[in-house]
Parts: C-alpha cells; sequence; structure tokens
C-alpha cells in the first residue's frame, strides 16, 4: 500500500508507520470478529444494501471516529459496474478500525457491498464483499437480481451449533404469521429457507422436528419473534437445533 493512505493523518510519524504496519498486517489476516446470522445470501444482501458495485481503489486514509462509528479507513473507488445505488465515478466507503473491518488494498478490483452509517457507505466482512477475482459466481448472480416488489424472508437452522459447518435436515416447516396471513415453507437440505410475503409486521416459528428443539438464535440478524418485513428488503432469520 502506498503512502497516500496517510495524507492528513495528524499523528505522530512513529504512529503513522505503526497504524500503516496494522493495516498490512491485518489486511492479509482472517477476522475473528463475530458476524450476526446467517451469513446472507447474494440476493438477501443485495436487496438489504444502499451500494453494490465493482470499483478499484484509488485512494485510501485513516479518520478519526465519526458519529457512533470508531476510527477507521476511507476508500475511494472508481466505479467499474454498478448493482444497486447512485451512478457516480468515484465512491467513498469506510471500513472501521475493529474485528468487523474489511481492509482493502490500492490499486486492487472488489465487489462491494455497503450501506449507510452515520452518512457514509460502510463497509464489513460480514457478507459477499471481496476481491474482483473471487467474486466471478457473486456477480453473475447479481446480473440477474431484480429489486422484489414484494418482502423477502430467508433464513437457516442450523444443527450444528454457530459457524454452521455441519450436516441439516430437510424438510422441517416454518411458519411466518402476521395480520396480513400465515405463510408456510419448509428447509432445503442446506438449511435453508425462503418466501416472499406481503409487507408487515410478522413472526417466524420452527416446528418441532422428533429429537431437536429448534429455538431462534441469540444474534439473528432479524429477530424471529418480530420483525418488519419491509417491501424491496429481506428479513434475515437464523434458527438453532439443540438435541433433546
Amino acid at each position: 500500500m502506498n503512502e497516500s493512505k496517510a495524507i492528513g493523518f495528524s499523528l505522530p510519524l512513529l504512529v503513522k508507520i505503526s497504524a500503516f504496519a496494522c493495516i498490512c498486517l491485518f489486511s492479509t489476516l482472517p477476522s475473528f470478529g463475530f458476524c450476526p446470522q446467517p451469513n446472507p445470501t447474494v440476493a438477501c444482501e443485495f436487496l438489504n444494501s444502499d451500494a453494490v458495485f465493482v470499483g478499484k481503489v484509488i485512494s485510501a486514509r485513516a479518520v478519526s471516529p465519526h458519529g457512533n462509528q470508531l476510527d477507521g479507513w476511507l476508500y475511494d473507488l472508481s466505479t467499474q459496474e454498478l448493482f444497486r445505488g447512485s451512478q457516480t465515478q468515484v465512491v467513498e466507503v469506510f471500513t472501521e478500525n475493529s474485528s468487523g473491518s474489511f481492509f482493502l488494498d490500492v490499486g486492487k478490483t472488489y465487489l462491494i457491498f455497503a450501506n449507510e452509517l452515520d452518512g457514509r457507505l460502510t463497509i464489513t466482512n460480514c457478507g459477499n464483499s471481496a476481491l474482483l477475482s473471487k467474486a466471478q459466481d457473486t456477480i453473475r448472480e447479481l446480473r440477474g437480481l431484480e429489486i422484489s416488489k414484494d418482502a423477502a424472508i430467508e433464513g437457516r437452522i442450523s444443527f450444528s451449533g454457530i459457524p454452521d459447518t455441519g450436516t441439516h435436515e430437510s424438510g422441517v416447516q416454518i411458519v411466518v404469521r402476521s395480520d396480513k396471513g400465515t405463510f408456510k415453507t419448509t428447509s432445503d437440505r442446506n438449511g435453508w429457507f425462503h418466501l416472499h410475503v406481503p409487507p408487515g409486521e410478522y413472526s417466524a416459528e420452527v416446528l418441532q422436528t422428533p429429537g431437536w428443539v429448534i429455538v431462534p438464535y441469540d444474534l439473528s440478524y432479524d429477530n424471529p419473534n418480530h420483525f418488519d418485513a419491509r417491501k424491496g428488503h429481506c428479513s434475515a432469520l437464523q434458527f438453532i437445533a439443540r438435541s433433546k
């Protein structure tokens, strides 16, 4: 990474060098931070993002805390392909200095999913953002997606704890209720379920399976007991099964 990362960073030179070293180190290490569950599908993250695009990083700089966010780094990217968001030649994104950081390298090209927070687009290492070389399948999927006219719901049932690395049971029944009606679906062989519903306030329940107690996961993206299914957005629900 080049010296432009330190421009405007009003700390002593030694601290600048330390910060630069941390960027280089952390950008090559896996994050051990925790992401809410389930890990979003491409379709769900697309619907919930304020900007989705392919861009090449042209500059980076360290910044002080802002609003509710920690200190971190601002990156400027020249857009190459836009899937969602405002059509501009250069997009600025922020990642905070935490275990959820998604560090970018100047000169490299990325697929970015970003959300507006405290007035700026923010990226994390939770989701489908990735180097362009690792994002070709995701990009092909994005090119076929459209913003839905109803509300999408997706979820997953884990039978092996979190992170979910084990086997799953297909055919588990899920019931979603609101004053709009009752909707039912079943899980697939990977533990996922998907459905579309009219916008409104909902709750979701997994019907019990012999030998298991299935409950909402504490750190689900959306609370299965009560969530707002919004038009053109995706509600993400995580359940966890424990053996009786």
